[in-house]
């Protein structure tokens, strides 16, 4: 009987995608193939943001033009899970009756049972489950299993805690996804180990705030600890952290275990410290200048990357100015910025939104064009030096790999190559990434 096929599209953050690859895991150990397309799936997934409107109205821009694919196929099921679902519940489905399911953020571990419900798995009509050796465990709760994710890479994220209870004045996450939860730290150390085994040598351990992870006697220093004794894993990274919880032990922690990267998203927001009250951030410009000073004494070679937000409510331009002196302090390797939008029910929907559209398109614009100017200053200086990437796959026709510091590389290679480190001589630079050639002097991973 030919197979049902899934397609799944993501939005948003890397706890998304790590939940989506939880999703396809699921419905592959169901015995679904997966669709690369639309047009060939049998039910597509939708998993969805609401940290900003505009990830919402892609979402929903994105639902709307599946109408024609389920006009041509009655039986196409549209899914739509994450946390804009758990925003809106029922309400999406009012206003898109062409969607069949919602399953909110606060629900995405109960996917198994919610979806079995959905589809009536083992009934004549459903061939879902065509695989009856399989178990039913999936990535949500406990180990995953063998097979691995539905598509096996050489770098995977794994979802060590969900929820959020810092309550920053302008973020829905603790709305949309509940308090703290920290998974238990045997059941992580399970997870990366099946996906070491399926391929993955890169683990980016995930959660709103990773530095407050803890079960039972097991903080995230230790955590890190755990993750580094895994055989066969050559990297470890994480995020997001929040600086208020980025301690003197942390530090020492990444400076001392190899196989954590030399390379931290530390988001900084703002750099003015009223505006940064404003937000409930509980840290000032010179506490977060503090960590960094730290960072830069123990990790000299550490890259460090931030968020940045402007036009936030009052907002004066002697704040923003604040923000910018702040970037040029601390330079650094690169940054996502964003403009701020109301999200309902934060603290900060109350507040009058009373920076001007234009105005926060050019303070936008302004803070791409500093990080433009350091981030090429910083990068040029690793031209003719010898850095060592992990060649993750093809593309373009070259290959691409990153460094320890997350900067990504092109290159030409042996496809055998994937999935190993080599050594790359940097030979240029472009604007979000670097070029080079294989170097002579092999790492000990290629010889």
């Amino acid at each position: 009987m030919k197979k049902r096929k899934y397609f799944i599209r993501t939005f948003g953050c890397q706890m998304n995608v790590a939940d989506s690859d939880s999703i396809g895991q699921h419905l592959a150990g169901l015995g679904m193939e997966y669709a690369s397309d639309v047009a060939a799936a049998d039910i597509v997934f939708i998993n969805t943001c609401s940290v900003r409107q505009q990830a919402e109205q892609r979402a929903l821009s994105f639902v709307g033009r599946l109408e024609p694919f389920k006009r041509a196929n009655s039986r196409l099921k549209v899914v739509v899970v994450g946390c804009m679902a758990q925003r809106e519940g029922q309400r999406l489905q009012k206003q898109l009756p062409i969607i069949d399911l919602v399953i909110g953020s606060k629900d995405i571990e109960r996917f198994p049972e919610i979806i079995a419900g959905f589809l009536s798995p083992g009934t004549k009509e459903d061939p879902l489950m065509q695989n009856p050796g399989y178990s039913g465990n999936s990535g949500f709760a406990g180990e995953t299993p063998d097979q691995g994710s539905a598509h096996n890479r050489t770098s995977a994220f794994v979802t060590i805690m969900r929820g959020c209870e810092n309550f920053c004045s302008y973020c829905i996450v603790p709305l949309v996804r509940g308090p703290e939860k920290s998974r238990p730290a045997r059941e992580i150390i399970a997870e990366i180990e099946t996906k070491v085994r399926g391929g993955a040598r890169d683990i980016t351990l995930l959660g709103q705030n990773v530095n407050s992870y803890r079960s039972g006697d097991t903080d995230f220093p230790e955590l890190l600890a755990l993750a580094n004794n895994i055989r066969g894993l050559d990297r470890i990274r994480f995020m997001t952290s929040h600086p208020k919880d980025f301690s003197d032990r942390l530090i020492d922690t990444v400076a001392d275990l190899d196989k954590v990267c030399e390379h931290l998203h530390l988001p900084l927001q703002s750099g003015s410290d009223r505006v940064l009250a404003s937000m409930n951030r509980r840290y000032t410009s010179a506490d977060y200048r503090c960590i960094v000073d730290k960072l830069r004494k123990h990790i000299p070679d550490a890259a460090l990357t931030t968020d940045i937000m402007v036009g936030f409510p009052g907002e004066t331009d002697d704040d923003f100015s604040a923000t910018l002196d702040l970037l040029r302090a601390v330079e650094f390797d690169f940054l996502f910025a964003f403009k701020y939008s109301p999200r309902p029910g934060t603290a900060a929907a109350s507040l009058s939104d009373s920076v001007p559209v234009a105005l926060k398109e050019q303070r936008h614009s302004r803070v791409l064009e500093m990080i433009r100017g350091i981030s090429t200053q910083k990068n040029a200086k690793l031209v003719n030096t010898i850095q060592e990437v992990l060649v993750e796959g093809a593309r373009d026709g070259q290959f691409v790999g990153r460094t320890r510091t997350n900067k990504r590389v092109f290159f030409s290679c042996d496809a055998s190559r994937v999935g190993h480190l080599i050594d790359v001589r940097i030979t240029g630079i472009k604007l979000n990434s670097l070029t080079g050639i294989p170097a002579e002097r092999p790492s000990a991973d290629y010889a």
